[in-house]
């Protein structure tokens, strides 16, 4: 018999009928998170809170903002440096927005009004652009020189309190090229450290500064004559008339174009070497018997301006040699360098460090215009090639080209070397006393731009956009009349740019005339006395034996340059000249003392044609008025919800204190004039009676008068013979009266014992 095998099997069950199908939730509570979600505190870090509420995001922190956007907390580095990047979207296009000049806010409006403030504008900027007026509008300008220079004062005080005040805003974005100017201090320290022995000097003897030297309040004067420009080195950017230069990429380029000057310092120091070696050349083939001196248009600077600012240089070397040796009375030459770069960082480092990126500016777009050539020059070979290999004539001109030869037409330039424009000017100092005047020359830096009339282009950097333009320093004037002058160069056009965004917010036309009028006006300086004085200088220095020198200002003898002489000899003023270069540059000094340029009343920047406001002058009553209205009405955006809400209120409370303030101003008011309608009303009253006395009174007079007239008329009818007395009187006043008189009236004054009698003349009867 087969065993059978049975298998027990289980009826289904209530389990296993639903597990058969999928389990699926109720329609309602679809795609929605468990319930124990949202049990949860709200210090834990979840975005449950900021879901719930919505809350909007200008209130949440950044971190907020990241996970509510499902952002983790991951750094990101740059893989250039290695360093974490704070901001990772950029806006590439800020340097073309235009910003809109801000105006600053005083307690006080002008004396002027709106539309002398309109005209003030429109003659200072004809001034600035050297554009001749007329006749009626400068009578009517200098009429209002009074008022403008009262007003000028109380503006310079108004904005050096506020200088004072808010020192570190001003300066907050100077960081950045107190930075770059250590980064090129370094590099040039390194170069000069291989170049110039490590001498040590000690002092000689001490010279007086230029500005207290002899005759510099006498008539003596002197001129520079017979300016020649020897030698050009370099290239000269020719710009167009209707090109405009544009500075305001350098608000987020500027660390890299100063790091390509940098990387250039070499060939300009090849560059300055070959105009020495034109000069040595030149003055061999001369072979002039006159005392000669090589001088940078730097050093003369520092000759003319040493000590006048905290960060200007302090120290320059020099050499005086025969210019023939083996002559015994062979005239003198004196080589001086450059000056050593300076160890205080202020407002001349800064423009440095800015010519500088401007310059490695200019030179990076001149490479980037030769690109497109070298595409067309790619393209014509591929078209002789395809020449030349025959190919059909009736197809298009076709050929596959590998992808080096096709990248290589898309390739920048890219070395960083700047394009260095210097010149070689030889000139005199011409004095009526001396017959026979040394040579000097001059090399000098030539500016970046230059348009089709020789318009050279210089800036200017500004610190305090917001009340106006800042007024050239002496060093800036003097370097800038110096170009003119050696160039032969009719003007310069100065950019005023803003240090924060770079933006041009003004130009200014210098040249010879304005510059000499402002050198005089502002620092009381006469450029004839002045360059009598360097000459008196120099033939100073043709007096000092042949050696290695260095001229040194120290700010104890503010009157004095020390002249430090080559010496093996230690004493307690040796100076090391490569201990001396290991200093570190610093802005201490110049942040910590007060150092205040006064703005210009004669440039009108992007603010004043804005807003019609005349330089150095408060802001017209209805400007001022307008702008006091838009401030009382402009709402600060709150940084969270409570103060938002605290705003509210204040807002409603405020509002309840001005409409409260408004009621009592015309319950006031409507108090004042019924005062005044009562005093009125009281005063007519008085008037009144006044006038209705003075008719009852004469009334009353003449009454009397006239009774007395007839009563003494009918006595006199009555018995003429017993009034002989009084007709003899009468008689006798007729007699000497007036013949021409037609007849007289006879007015009777009663007193207490008798009557007396007044004849009064008259016309009529």
């Amino acid at each position: 018999m087969d065993e059978t095998t049975f298998e027990i099997g289980h009826s289904p069950t209530m389990d296993t009928c639903y597990r058969s199908y999928p389990l699926m939730p109720p329609a309602i509570f679809r795609n929605q998170a468990n319930y124990r979600y949202f049990s949860k505190r709200f210090g834990e870090t979840d975005n449950l809170y900021l879901t719930l509420n919505e809350i909007d995001d200008y209130f949440l922190q950044p971190k907020q903002k990241a996970d509510r956007n499902g952002i983790g907390s991951k750094t990101t580095l740059d893989p250039r440096n290695k360093k974490e990047v704070a901001k990772v979207c950029y806006d590439y296009t800020t340097h073309t927005l235009r910003h809109k000049p801000n105006i600053f806010y005083s307690k006080s409006p002008s004396t002027m009004n709106c539309y002398t403030h309109a005209f003030g504008v429109r003659i200072v900027k004809a001034l600035q652009d050297c554009i001749s007026l007329n006749d009626e509008d400068f009578y009517k300008w200098n009429s209002l020189r009074a008022i403008r220079t009262k007003e000028d004062s109380q503006f310079q005080k108004f904005v050096f309190d506020y200088q004072e005040k808010n020192k570190e805003q001003f300066y907050l974005q100077t960081k950045t090229l107190t930075q770059l100017y250590k980064q090129w201090y370094d590099e040039k320290i390194k170069m000069l450290k291989a170049r110039i022995p490590a001498r040590a000097y000690s002092a000689h003897l001490g010279l007086p500064h230029i500005r207290v030297c002899k005759a510099f309040l006498t008539d003596q004067i002197s001129e520079i004559s017979e300016p020649k420009i020897i030698s050009h080195k370099g290239y000269i950017r020719r710009v167009n008339k209707e090109e405009t230069l544009s500075y305001e990429v350098l608000a987020r380029n500027i660390v890299k174009y100063a790091q390509d000057y940098n990387n250039s310092l070499e060939e300009e120091n090849l560059m300055q070497l070959s105009l020495q070696e034109d000069f040595l050349s030149n003055l061999k083939q001369r072979e002039t018997s006159l005392h000669t001196f090589y001088i940078p248009l730097e050093t003369i600077m520092f000759l003319l301006t040493a000590g006048d600012y905290v960060d200007l240089p302090t120290e320059v070397l020099f050499e005086i040699k025969k210019i023939e040796p083996d002559m015994e009375n062979s005239s003198k030459l004196v080589i001086m360098k450059e000056p050593l770069p300076s160890r205080m960082c202020g407002w001349h480092t800064h423009k440095k460090v800015v010519e500088q990126a401007v310059l490695a500016l200019l030179s990076n777009e001149e490479k980037q215009q030769d690109v497109p050539l070298k595409r067309k020059l790619i393209a014509g070979n591929t078209n002789d090639d395809l020449k030349r290999e025959g190919t059909l004539a009736n197809c298009l001109e076709y050929r596959l080209v590998d992808i080096e030869t096709y990248m290589r037409s898309f390739e920048f330039n890219k070395t960083s070397a700047c394009k260095f424009s210097k010149m070689l000017a030889r000139w005199t100092l011409k004095t009526v006393e001396s017959v026979t005047n040394p040579e000097i020359y001059t090399s000098m830096d030539v500016p970046s731009g230059i348009d089709e009339q020789s318009h050279m282009t210089t800036i200017k950097m500004e610190y305090k956009t917001r009340f106006g333009c800042e007024i050239l320093t002496k060093y800036e004037m003097l370097r800038e009349w110096f170009r003119l002058k050696l160039m032969k160069h009719p003007q310069i056009i100065c950019c005023r740019l803003d240090v924060n965004t770079y933006q041009t917010v003004a130009q200014e036309t210098l040249t010879l005339e304005r510059l000499e009028k402002s050198l005089f006006t502002r620092y009381n300086l006469n450029m004839a006395q002045i360059l009598y004085n360097l000459s008196e200088f120099l033939k100073l220095l043709l007096t000092m034996p042949n050696s290695f020198y260095m001229l040194r200002y120290n700010p104890k003898f503010k009157d004095k340059v020390i002249l430090y002489r080559s010496s093996e000899q230690e004493t307690q003023k040796t100076v090391y000249l490569h201990e001396l270069l290991q200093t570190n540059p610093s802005d201490l000094a110049f942040i910590s003392q007060q150092n205040y340029l006064p703005i210009a009343n004669d440039v009108c920047s992007s603010m004043h044609l804005k807003h019609k406001v005349i330089p150095c002058a408060f802001r017209p009553f209805s400007t001022f008025a307008k702008s006091r209205q838009k401030a009382l009405k402009r709402l600060a955006k709150p940084l969270n919800d409570r103060d938002l809400i605290l705003k509210k209120a204040s807002g409603k409370k405020a509002i309840k204190l001005r409409e409260s303030a408004t009621k009592k101003n015309k319950t006031r008011k409507r108090r004042r004039e019924g005062r005044l309608n009562f005093a009125n009303q009281e005063k007519e009253r008085m008037d009144l009676q006044k006038e209705i006395e003075s008719d009852r009174i004469f009334g009353k007079v003449l009454g009397r008068y006239v009774a007395i007239c007839s009563r003494f008329l009918t006595q006199f009818i009555a018995c003429p013979q017993k009034n002989n007395v009084l007709w003899d009187k009468v008689s006798e006043k007729l007699q000497k009266s007036d013949k021409g008189a037609p007849c007289f009236l006879f007015c009777l004054l009663l007193k207490e014992d008798f009557i007396e009698w007044q004849i009064v003349n008259c016309n009529n009867v």
